[in-house]
């Protein structure tokens, strides 16, 4: 018999629906799978009674004579990054400067979530204020991959990754302004999104002003992930210009997808080596694809540091002004260097950086103007040691190292275009190996339709481990 963790978002929306099981059952299923020893360090902040209660109404709802009209995720369990500000529920942004903060008010992305009867069951743990590609914060526990508790689930979106991977939610919402929804991705082996610019609200407090960060869904499947796209795409943001919409993501995973012209990019543009397991990730998708019809070719990602720095510095100034006003001694030491950095950078060279970062964005679209889809590794290795990229005696070795880790992933959020981990390779030790998908901007129901169609050719559901919680 499936156990009720195991069942996907669409399947428990399909089950509510059918009346198999109920969102207090369900709920009460996961809060006491989390309650029974969250080892892979989801979650900050789980809010036990509030599930509960939403839980109660969305069972009232869904007994009611009229279902007609109900989002098609109603009732299905989630959890909210703890970056996003949510009214009456602790919110750390994994600093210990707001260990105790509880808002007044959530930020627009969860009210989107709570518009469509999502059901949070808590915060999912980041570093802090999201300056990291680990999830290591003073606030909370490491987030580890559910694959191997000795690694990290990656960051920023760590939390949320680790808590979707060990089946503790079916999908959970995240953040990308370097990567923060891949590179975890990646390293628990689910599906991450980050949305074409624009796409989906940052609501009034969301907008970083650079265009580098987006919201994005992580699920287990390429269809949840494409259900809860049209959940957190339902909204117009503020001050936003939105690419064209699909009518439905989720159907986007079962229309036709054409013959396609599609470049597999190895190497990075940080510079850093590419694992060989990793690389043959990439090469397996590029096969498998071609072995479906497409038409596959082969060139370099060469490096390109005007674009790594660039982005560096427009990352530096990000963090920086977040944490400014704040006391330096009291921060992290890498978060303390980038504030102290951006305190460095001039309007003048931030703005530089900006039209660097701007331009070499256009000149890879432009080079990559004959394909359809763009293959790259998701980062340039394997899962990391928990501990492994932190360096709080060298916090500028430490962002050198990062860089080089996320490799490509700074690519879409300088271009502006959807991009999609997904886990299709393993190492020799069983480790996933995420491999990421590029499309052009607003073609997000492409690159579902193909990674639908590598899903069924390369399926991973099988790879969860149940000894670590997967």
């Amino acid at each position: 018999m499936t156990e009720l963790h195991e069942l996907t978002a669409l399947e428990l929306a399909a089950a509510y629906a059918c009346g198999d099981t109920s969102p207090t059952e369900v709920v009460d299923h996961l809060l006491a799978r989390i309650g029974g020893g969250d080892r892979v360090g989801a979650f900050t902040t789980v809010s036990a009674d509030r599930a509960r209660a939403a839980a109660v109404g969305a069972e009232r709802v869904l007994r009611s004579a009229d279902r007609a009209g109900l989002p098609r995720l109603f009732g299905v369990p989630t959890a909210v990054k703890d970056l996003e500000a949510t009214a009456g529920v602790r919110t750390t942004l994994g600093s210990a400067l707001f260990r105790d903060w509880v808002p007044e008010h959530d930020d627009e992305i969860v009210d989107v979530m709570a518009d469509a009867g999502l059901i949070s069951l808590g915060k999912t743990t980041v570093p802090e204020f999201g300056a990291a590609c680990y999830t290591e914060p003073e606030v909370a526990a490491p987030a580890r991959s559910p694959f191997d508790l000795r690694r990290s689930a990656a960051g920023s979106s760590g939390g949320a990754a680790a808590a979707v991977g060990a089946r503790l939610v079916p999908i959970a919402q995240g953040s990308d302004t370097a990567g923060s929804v891949r590179s975890p991705a990646s390293a628990c082996g689910v599906v991450g999104l980050k949305p074409s610019r624009g796409l989906v609200t940052a609501g009034p407090a969301g907008n970083d002003g650079m265009g580098l960060s987006v919201r994005g869904p992580i699920a287990r499947t390429v269809r949840d992930t494409a259900a809860f796209l049209d959940v957190l795409a339902d909204r117009t943001g503020a001050g936003t210009v939105h690419p064209p919409r699909a009518d439905s993501y989720e159907r986007a995973c079962d229309a036709p997808v054409p013959r396609l012209r599609i470049a597999l990019a190895q190497g990075s543009v940080s510079g850093a080596p590419v694992d060989p397991e990793v690389a043959g990730a990439a090469e397996l998708t590029a096969r498998t694809l071609a072995g479906l019809g497409h038409d596959v070719f082969v060139r370099d990602q060469a490096p390109d540091p005007e674009l790594t720095e660039g982005f560096r510095a427009m990352f530096t100034a990000l963090v920086g002004s977040r944490v400014m006003a704040l006391d330096a001694s009291s921060l992290r030491p890498i978060v303390r260097h980038l504030r102290s950095r951006a305190q460095e950078l001039t309007s003048g060279e931030l703005a530089a950086s900006i039209g660097v970062v701007q331009a070499r964005a256009r000149a890879w679209a432009l080079g990559h103007a004959d394909a359809d889809v763009v293959i790259t590794p998701t980062v340039t290795g394997p899962p990391t040691f928990v501990g492994q990229l932190r360096n709080d005696a060298d916090p500028a070795a430490e962002l050198a190292a990062m860089t080089a880790f996320t490799g490509n992933t700074v690519l879409a959020n300088a271009t502006g275009f959807p991009a999609i981990s997904l886990p299709l390779g393993w190492s020799s030790q069983g480790l996933p190996l995420g491999v990421s998908l590029t499309a052009g901007w607003g073609r997000e129901d492409l690159l579902l339709g193909v990674s639908a169609s590598l899903e069924e050719a390369l399926p991973w559901s099988h790879r969860y481990d149940e000894r670590t919680g997967g």
